[in-house]
């Protein structure tokens, strides 16, 4: 291991207990890690999305200050982004949410004449509840960003 370049993808408004076991299989399959940051058009969700610079800022510093590695940030205009034409991977680190993406991005680089890529799956991190840990439910208060309850204040009623 640890001969090819490794990569994952993301929107990354805020970085939560999934992405970092996303991340942390990129660091430990050892290599050059690139990670590509959702640009327009894939940032459609259905909550407010930082900037590219400000998400892309973010993943950076999460890698220095987690793993001591610097990983090559890149726009994400589609869902292949480098890996659909550089040869150079190895390997795509990816959730079982968007394992239909890897699989196409295979199907597409063997056509093209690149071999295919080991594709990584990392399990869904589930909430206390047993849903997913996502993005949306943190940003809409039902969970934080490790999964666990949110505390609701209750307003005393007189």
């Amino acid at each position: 291991m640890g001969s090819g370049k490794v990569a994952t993808g993301g929107t990354f408004a805020v970085i939560h207990v999934g992405h970092r076991s996303l991340f942390k299989k990129c660091v430990e399959l050892g290599g050059e890690v690139t990670v590509g940051v959702t640009f327009e058009p894939l940032i459609a969700k259905y909550h407010g999305v930082p900037g590219f610079e400000a998400r892309s800022r973010r993943v950076s510093e999460f890698f220095r200050m987690k793993f001591g590695v610097d990983p090559k940030v890149v726009k994400l205009l589609d869902h292949a982004g480098p890996v659909l034409s550089d040869s150079g991977y190895s390997h795509l680190v990816t959730s079982e949410e968007n394992l239909p993406y890897a699989c196409e991005i295979n199907i597409q680089r063997v056509s093209r004449g690149l071999p295919p890529v080991e594709i990584v799956l990392v399990p869904t991190v589930k909430a206390y509840d047993g849903r997913p840990v996502s993005t949306t439910r943190i940003l809409n208060g039902e969970i934080d960003m490790l999964g666990k309850r949110v505390a609701r204040s209750v307003t005393p009623t007189a």
